[in-house]
């Protein structure tokens, strides 16, 4: 009797382990260096977000009818445990036609009609391991970066 194997080919995305590591190494080396000495210490090499995390940035994808995430690039502001260091900012974006042309517009959620009700509402807390609850909440936005807090094989 002959057995079917069904095989989950590899996402469309996918760049492999040697061009990813090509990319990081050439952004560690031309900019990495740059935006530290601006920055005055080391700056962010990478930020590390949970599985739960993505999943719930998912859910807000669909809650908000979206069809996507922009991802954008930000700084910590001063007072911030990582003040000064690159941050990542994911916005959702949502479908829209502008004549002929398909656009993914950013979702601002303080302009969508429910926000004011949404906004009054306890968020739900995502706890990265090793955390203490009564620590910085994290929304979103924020991840862990290294550095400070590294442990993977790019990090060096």
């Amino acid at each position: 009797m002959q057995q079917h194997l069904t095989v989950k080919p590899l996402p469309f995305f996918y760049v492999g382990q040697k061009t990813t590591a090509d990319r990081i190494a050439r952004f560690q080396k031309q900019k990495h260096a740059a935006l530290s000495q601006a920055a005055g210490k080391p700056d962010t090499k990478s930020v590390w977000y949970s599985k739960e995390h993505f999943t719930k940035l998912v859910e807000e994808i669909e809650f908000a009818g979206g069809d996507g995430i922009r991802v954008y690039f930000g700084t910590y502001e001063e007072g911030h445990q990582f003040a000064g260091q690159t941050c990542l900012l994911f916005v959702t974006t949502r479908e829209k036609q502008v004549g002929n042309t398909i656009t993914h517009a950013n979702v601002i959620l303080e302009k969508e009609p429910n926000y004011s009700e949404r906004s009054s509402v306890e968020k739900d807390v995502i706890l990265f391991p090793g955390e203490d609850p009564g620590e910085d909440i994290r929304d979103f936005n924020m991840g862990i970066p290294c550095p400070p807090r590294c442990d993977e094989e790019f990090s060096q």
